[in-house]
């Protein structure tokens, strides 16, 4: 570790008290004449040559901490005098212990005069300062050649390393004039102003000006103490700020650190789903394949259903054409089986005309039989033919069946806006219409039919009815085979 020791003579100059007694001093000065201006210019001058005082410094700067003394170079016996120190830590330390020991020196024997730990911490941190006053008092005895010595001894770790720095210095020199020796000062002070007095008038002039650069002076040091005072404004709030900046890295620090943490857990969640894409590559590849194999069975079902629904096109007209010629047979074999009651009804008029007659003469008899079995003939023979017909389910023609219901019920409507045409309510409750229901219109021969849309009968139903129609036979008879 490299370290610097530096001793400082500072010379602080009383410049301004010499002009501001100058200044004060100037109309008695010029008003003076003979003894009485002379002595004055001679207490002048000695007050600017012995004005000044002597001061010495000592700093310490090493790599971890940097130290300052302050204290007059030149001390009088039996005197005390006060020792500025400070302090500043360059880097974060701990255990920080600081010893000073002031030994005074006289001829043959040491005296120490102050030995005390004047810092003691247990950990500062990095721009950390301190400074003390110290209060010493040197003895009175007269010795020859005095002097005092200083010995600086600081410890104090970094980084868990300790390390100790030891420094001396000659500090001050103990001195007693004695009179003959200010005597013999005084004599050259007189002779020097003996010399200056050719001097003087050329310092009047100079003084004028003094003054008025004493003046503009003045006027300057208000200025910088007013810039001192502002900067020392920026140092506190720079200082606050310092503070702030402070709090806010730690933070930021500790924000950092937490999200390393997540930044590690985030690349394991990384891993792990990288593992889950490449099984879920393996797996979409095998759906794929699923895929393009369902779409060549849907583009087949596709193809199928297509030929499903032209099949079922054909078959639904084919339906639609039986249900038509369906409720045509519905409807003649009503009209055939009112002829057949109004046949039965002749039949049993005959028969009680046959039952009147049969008493009469045989001829009429004959006659009466003959017409019985003319008219039960057709009657076997119309229903024979109705059994035929009905079987067919279709073989009259629509022009018949329409003729016969135009003789049951015939309206003339008129055709609305739209097209639209009214059914009229008697036939809609005899057929069973409401509002919502289906009817079909159809086209033939150059006539329109409407008639209820009913659903398709199913397959026991069809055999029931083809079973009734069948068996059916008129009243009082037994079915025909």
């Amino acid at each position: 570790m490299n370290s610097t020791s530096i001793r400082v003579d500072v010379v602080v100059c009383s410049l301004f008290v010499g002009i501001a007694l100058l200044t004060s001093l100037n109309r008695y000065i010029l008003m003076s004449v003979g003894k009485g201006r002379i002595i004055g210019l001679t207490l002048l001058i000695l007050l600017m040559m012995l004005s000044p005082v002597m001061a010495q410094g000592y700093s310490m700067i090493e790599d971890d901490v940097e130290v300052r003394f302050n204290y007059p170079s030149e001390i009088k016996m039996g005197t005390c005098i006060t020792i500025s120190f400070w302090m500043k830590a360059k880097n974060n330390l701990t255990d920080l212990s600081v010893r000073l020991t002031l030994t005074y020196h006289a001829n043959s024997y040491t005296q120490v005069i102050y030995d005390k730990i004047i810092v003691s911490e247990t950990s500062v941190t990095e721009g950390w300062t301190t400074s003390k006053s110290i209060n010493v008092c040197i003895p009175r005895e007269v010795a020859p050649e005095p002097h005092l010595q200083a010995d600086l001894e600081t410890s104090y770790k970094v980084n868990g390393s300790s390390k100790v720095l030891e420094h001396d210095w000659y500090m001050s020199i103990v001195r007693s004039k004695t009179y003959e020796e200010l005597e013999e000062e005084l004599e050259e002070a007189r002779s020097k102003i003996n010399n200056l007095k050719d001097e003087i008038d050329d310092l009047k002039a100079e003084l004028d000006e003094k003054e008025e650069a004493l003046e503009s002076l003045q006027e300057k040091y208000s200025n910088l103490r007013g810039c001192y005072q502002q900067l020392q404004n920026k140092y506190d709030q720079l200082e606050k700020s310092y503070k702030d900046l402070t709090g806010q890295y730690r933070e930021l620090d500790r924000r950092y650190d937490d999200l390393r943490d997540k930044h590690q857990q985030t690349l394991l969640d990384l891993e792990r789903l990288r593992a889950k894409y490449d099984l879920l590559t393996r797996d979409y590849g095998k759906l794929d394949e699923n895929y393009r194999n369902l779409l060549k069975d849907y583009e087949n079902t596709l193809a199928d259903l297509k030929t499903y629904r032209s099949m079922y096109q054909d078959l639904k007209a084919r339906y639609g054409d039986l249900e038509s010629r369906y409720h045509d047979a519905l409807a003649e074999g009503a009209s055939l089986r009112q002829k057949v009651a109004d046949l039965e009804i002749r039949y049993g008029d005959l028969s009680k005309t046959y039952q009147s007659l049969l008493g009469e003469n045989i001829l009429a008899k004959n006659v009466i039989f003959a017409q019985a079995a003319a008219v039960a003939a057709g009657v076997g023979i119309y229903i024979l033919v109705s059994r035929r017909f009905l079987r067919r389910a279709g073989g009259k023609p629509e022009g018949a069946n329409l003729d016969s219901n135009e003789g049951n019920s015939k309206r003339v409507q008129k055709i609305l806006s739209g097209r639209r045409v009214t059914i009229p309510r008697d036939i809609a409750e005899m057929l069973g219409l409401r509002e919502g229901d289906k009817v079909e219109i159809c086209l033939g021969n150059g006539r329109m039919i409407i008639k209820p849309a009913r659903e398709e009968a199913s397959s026991g139903e069809k055999i029931i009815k083809e079973t009734e129609s069948e068996n059916w036979s008129p009243p009082g008879r037994k079915p025909l085979r």
